[in-house]
């Protein structure tokens, strides 16, 4: 199956959409190791973050390299044909997509902290 994204433009300008409310979502790390957020946002467009700077894993708040916030208000999507197409939007970057992080995090958020092992995947938000 081949899938096109016929329209490919910029998010809207941080100052006019400082934070967004994501239902469903996926955390995607890169080859050159950084982490996005692919998502579906409520107008049905698709969306790929910028990288991850830090997580406030209590409030369940992502901060991106634009600035922009991403709160995420329910666990990871797991409906096969949605996260496909997240998937796909992600994989027209040049970059190859090397793992899915997103039920560590999400794990981490139900918890309030992260695994046992003391790893973070993403920095504390200050």
């Amino acid at each position: 199956m081949e899938l096109y994204f016929a329209i490919d433009r910029p998010a809207p300008d941080v100052a006019s959409q400082p934070k967004v409310d994501l239902h469903h979502w996926r955390i995607l790390q890169l080859g050159c190791g950084s982490l996005h957020i692919a998502a579906q946002l409520d107008s049905g467009s698709f969306r790929v973050t910028t990288a991850l700077l830090a997580v406030d894993i209590a409030s369940r708040v992502v901060k991106t390299e634009s600035g922009r916030s991403y709160h995420l208000d329910a666990p990871p999507e797991e409906d096969a044909m949605l996260v496909a197409l997240m998937i796909a939007n992600v994989a027209c970057d040049p970059v190859a997509i090397t793992n899915d992080v997103s039920d560590a995090v999400w794990r981490a958020m139900e918890s309030s902290a992260w695994s046992s092992d003391g790893t973070s995947l993403i920095p504390a938000l200050q």
